[in-house]
Parts: C-alpha cells; structure tokens; sequence
C-alpha cells in the first residue's frame, strides 16, 4: 500500500482566497464532504482542548451545535460516497456500464432507480467500506461527547463555571440563529478535499482497522494532515447495511457512481438528490432542536458541556452510527 501523503494546509498567506477558489470551481461532492470535515475537526478540538473559560464553553457549543441539519446530514452523505468510489470493483463497474449504454443512459438509471448503483459489481462492498469509516466516527464522538460531559461534573469546582447564565434562552435563540444559517466548510479543508491526492487518503479511511481520518485535523490550518497508510492490524469484516437502512446505503451508491463519472456527469439538482436523505437530516434536526432545548434550561455554566455532549457529540454519533451491524 502506498504511504499515504500529508495534505499540508498550503494556504497560510491566501487561505481564505484559495478556500472561495475550491468553493466555487471544486467538486461538488468533496465540497459537501468539507462540512463534515469541518465538524470532525471542531471534535478534535474538543477532545484536546479542556474547556477553560465561559468562552470556551460558548465557542463549543457555536462550533460543534451550530451545524445545519440538512448540510451536515449531506456532508457525512457526501463523505461516505467518496469513500465508496475507491472501491475498485465498483469502480470498473461504473465505467464498464458507462461504456456500455452511454453516459446520459447510465445516469438517467441512476437518477431514475434508488438501488441501481448498489446493485452493480462491488457496491456492496463500496458501500461496507464506507461503513466502516462511520463506525471508526460514531465512536470517536462517543467518545468525545463522554470526554464533554465528565467536564460538565469537574467544574462545578471552578468558581467561573458556577457562574450563572445571564439569559440562556437568549443563548439558544442564538444557537437557532446559527444552525439555520449553518456553518461553512473551512477553507482548508476544501483545498484538502479538493486536492489531487486526497483519493489516497479516502481508500485508508474506508479500510477496518485503520485510524480515524480526524484525529489528526484540528480547526488550525497549519493542522490540517491526515495520517499515513497503516499496513498492520487491518481486517477485511465487512460492515453489513441495518435492516431497515438500505436507502441510507442507496444514496450513498448513487452518490459514489456519481463521483466515479466525474463532477460534469450529473447536474447540480441530481446530485443534490442523491446526498438529500431524509432520516440523517431528521435525526440531526432532532439533535439540534434538542440542544436548544437544554441550553435554554441550563442555569449556571457547567451545566452547558453536558449538553454539548448529550446532543452536539452523542446524538450525531447516534445518527450516522445507525445505519450498519
């Protein structure tokens, strides 16, 4: 297996620059992949940055509760779909019926049948590996939201966080505020995921055994790496669709044969179709209308990361960590 390379955030000087640049001429599927990205490296940086100050605390809960539903619902969509292109069997597939019946016949199957893509040679196996990464992700946000939520205990030692909260309903009407709007994908992040190589990275993530992709990407640009090709330790289990899951899994297969025909295959409106998926998004609304629900109860500082991990980690874990067995 080749060494996978850093991805180094090469835009120190112009980054918000070369950010719009991926922004706007990127591909459309890693674009909405750098949503999640951007989630996952806010997680990184909850996991190893101990909440210190009430300005820690709020800046948690705007960086990892202010998300839109829909868009990082189609983030983690998108994300799992790009994982499954690298499948080598599905990959051939693709072009095989590509060559076969013509480009504008193939995607009209694609858009036309839910289960089409997943039905090809190596979707099943397209779709595993994408599962895989999901169930390296739900538990590294169990993970972090227990690591939130033991912090919510610890402080009640701290004077500053005994502190109570001025007006907390005014607090979740904010939150609202920011989840509906939503917030962007980091500039870096889009460079990263619409880098040449980033395909390399992408076949590790999807492989049992291997280390989470974000362990190693924070919020800081300098930061943003993904680890090397791990050889040892790997397993081929495959990760099998929860009954119940399959159009989850579907979507995911339309989206990755998607990403294997190239950004100028589909329009704009068919892939945002196949990366709209209704039980995702209402389960992240439901996590987001929950959050508000307890930062607005929430009476003395401390008692905020307790809902930041309950609903901003645990139950976005939840989400995406429900569609395999």
């Amino acid at each position: 297996m080749k060494t996978i390379r850093m991805i180094g955030a090469l835009v120190a000087a112009a980054g918000m620059a070369a950010g719009a640049w991926a922004q706007e001429s990127g591909d459309t599927i890693s674009n909405s992949a750098a949503v999640y990205a951007t989630y996952q490296s806010d997680v990184t940086d909850v996991k190893t940055k101990p909440l210190a100050s009430a300005g820690d605390i709020d800046s948690a809960l705007t960086s990892l509760g202010g998300h839109n539903a829909d868009q990082l619902s189609k983030g983690w969509i998108s994300y799992s779909a790009l994982i499954a292109s690298q499948d080598p069997e599905f990959r051939a597939a693709v072009r095989d019926i590509e060559g076969f019946y013509g480009r504008d016949a193939f995607v009209a199957g694609l858009a036309n049948d839910a289960r089409y893509a997943r039905k090809l040679d190596g979707g099943d196996n397209a779709v595993s590996a994408a599962l895989a990464a999901t169930e390296v992700d739900s538990r590294r946000l169990n993970s972090a939201a227990a690591y939130v939520k033991e912090q919510a205990y610890s402080l009640q030692a701290a004077g500053w966080a005994k502190a109570k909260i001025g007006n907390s309903r005014a607090k979740a009407t904010s939150l609202n505020s920011t989840q509906s709007a939503g917030i962007p994908a980091k500039a870096p992040l889009l460079t990263a995921f619409n880098a040449p190589d980033i395909d390399n990275v992408l076949a590790q993530a999807g492989i049992n055994g291997a280390p989470s992709l974000w362990d190693n990407v924070s919020s800081a640009a300098s930061a943003v790496k993904f680890p090397a090709a791990v050889t040892t330790g790997l397993n081929l289990n495959r990760k099998r669709v929860k009954y119940g899951k399959e159009p989850i899994a579907d979507r995911i297969a339309t989206l990755a044969a998607f990403r294997v025909l190239g950004s100028e295959a589909a329009t704009t409106s068919q892939l945002s179709s196949a990366m709209s998926e209704r039980e995702t998004k209402g389960c992240m609304n439901m996590a987001n209308l929950n959050l508000q629900q307890c930062v607005a109860a929430a009476n003395q500082q401390y008692e905020v990361p307790f809902c930041i991990g309950e609903h901003a980690l645990s139950d976005v874990g939840k989400c995406i960590g429900g569609v395999y067995q």
